[in-house]
């Protein structure tokens, strides 16, 4: 085959799902469609909600980093080889006690390679939400380790608690990622046929609505179909073009991918218009774009943001919006303090990058960035690195969030975030085992919080994280 036909067809396979995700594709073909909607939304102002996922499970152990108190003596202990120096941490200026402290009575900074998204804590503009995780309920060392609770299915599994994470199902079998299920509720807020779901470099579950049709684009660009060299001139287009043409398909499986594909088509001319001239680059935010990870896909969202709010030609009407960017690497296994110096300084200038570019046009306060991981990881290292875990920290990013701050279920009741134990694993009251850290936060709980603050009602809440009513806490107030 030669190169150019082979590229055509690569192309060709993209663009046609370009415009959904992969379980979406065929529509109620392939889906059983939602058997209510829960309502009709009206907005009179935009916001944009950002999943930042990190593939391979972040050791948040050694981004968010004790630097005193009881927690360092116990991190010292428990990571020999692995532990950072305190001196060279960038330091979090939290409340040392009551609401928004760890909660355990010392002080936390992050990684030596993370000063951006330091100075944006600090500034009030992040926030720290503390050993989040997948549960169906509240888990003590106690009952996982006698089989009590209900769990969910494969914990320490990279594609099932990505999975999960993004899906936050009421049940194990996720079939819509919490970020399509949002976009379904709120899809009568926009104009139909503009994105409101569009995932940068790649799908996966978060972007799989029951609805709602994701729009999978490039890192930089909309994906495009590039015809392979015709001597006949247009000839292999023209031919391309009659065979997606509404009507003439003799099947419906074929007219579903012919709709789908000229849905795509359209959309991908849409996210073009909207990217060219007025709309700002902000090249100066991201000053060496790799040109495919978190970087350059923030930089995009940031530009599509900035046309949905200024109402750009044809990306017009826009009032909410669900994006999801995804960078890996993040599986540490060995050589971790290595990987970090790659992974954390291009996580934090990316996400400071976002929110400065955001605020250089009056924008901060329209979205929220929040990261995710598959898991967290052992406190205990192996190798010079560390194996899959489960709770870990995550970071949230944005005008409107109550920055400065650490978070979490707030079991004691005095509004601190109830940091785990950083002990050995017999001494550790929140290890599982083998150094892997049982959340006391939920994945319901975080993502609850940002669908209220991007206007869902209580009750549709409730519709879309079932398990929510497992915890003490639905909001945890981060925003």
């Amino acid at each position: 085959m030669r190169p150019d036909r082979r590229k055509f067809i690569h192309d060709s396979l993209c663009a046609a799902l370009g415009g959904v995700s992969a379980f979406s594709a065929l529509g109620s073909l392939q889906l059983v469609q939602a058997a209510t909607r829960a309502g009709y939304y009206a907005f009179n102002d935009y916001k944009a909600l950002v999943c930042v996922f990190l593939y391979g499970g972040n050791d948040s152990f050694n981004t968010v980093v004790p630097m005193s108190g009881p927690a360092r003596t116990a991190y010292q202990n428990v990571r020999p080889g692995l532990a950072l120096p305190s001196a060279q941490l960038r330091a979090l200026n939290a409340p040392t006690n009551g609401a928004g402290s760890p909660g355990d009575g010392s002080t936390y900074g992050l990684h030596q390679g993370m000063p951006e998204l330091a100075t944006l804590f600090n500034a009030g503009h992040a926030a720290v939400v503390a050993n989040v995780g997948t549960l169906v309920g509240p888990v003590t060392k106690d009952q996982y380790q006698n089989g009590l609770p209900a769990l969910p299915p494969q914990l320490f599994s990279h594609a099932d608690q990505s999975s999960y994470w993004q899906s936050s199902p009421p049940s194990n079998t996720p079939l819509s990622g919490w970020g399509g299920r949002v976009a379904d509720l709120v899809a009568s807020a926009n104009p139909p046929g503009l994105p409101i779901l569009t995932g940068l470099n790649g799908m996966d579950a978060f972007v799989r609505g029951q609805d709602v049709n994701g729009y999978v684009m490039n890192a930089t660009s909309a994906s495009t179909l590039n015809y392979p060299y015709d001597p006949a001139g247009s000839g292999i287009q023209a031919a391309f073009d009659s065979l997606r043409t509404a009507g003439t398909q003799a099947n419906a499986l074929e007219r579903t991918y012919a709709a789908t594909l000229k849905h795509s088509i359209d959309t991908a001319s849409i996210i073009s218009a909207a990217l060219a001239p007025p709309t700002p680059t902000f090249a100066s935010f991201f000053p060496t774009p790799t040109g495919y990870d978190i970087d350059s896909q923030l930089q995009t969202v940031a530009r599509l943001i900035w046309a949905a709010y200024n109402n750009v030609a044809g990306y017009s009407g826009l009032k909410r919006q669900v994006f999801f960017v995804t960078t890996g690497g993040y599986d540490t296994h060995n050589d971790e303090l290595a990987q970090h110096q790659g992974l954390l300084p291009l996580l934090s200038r990316s996400l400071a990058g976002f929110y400065n570019a955001l605020a250089s046009v009056g924008l901060a306060n329209t979205t929220t960035a929040f990261t995710a991981s598959d898991f967290g990881r052992s406190l205990s290292p192996n190798n010079g690195g560390t194996d899959h875990g489960w709770g870990s920290h995550q970071f949230v990013v944005g005008g409107a969030v109550n920055g400065g701050k650490f978070y979490g279920d707030n079991l004691s009741g005095t509004g601190s975030a109830q940091m785990p134990s950083l002990l050995n694993s017999a001494s550790n009251p929140n290890d599982s085992g083998y150094g892997q850290i049982i959340p006391t936060t939920s994945v319901d709980q975080y993502s609850a919080t940002l669908a209220n603050w991007f206007g869902l009602s209580g009750s549709d809440i409730t519709l879309l994280f079932p398990n929510l009513a497992n915890f003490s806490a639905r909001n945890l107030g981060f925003v």
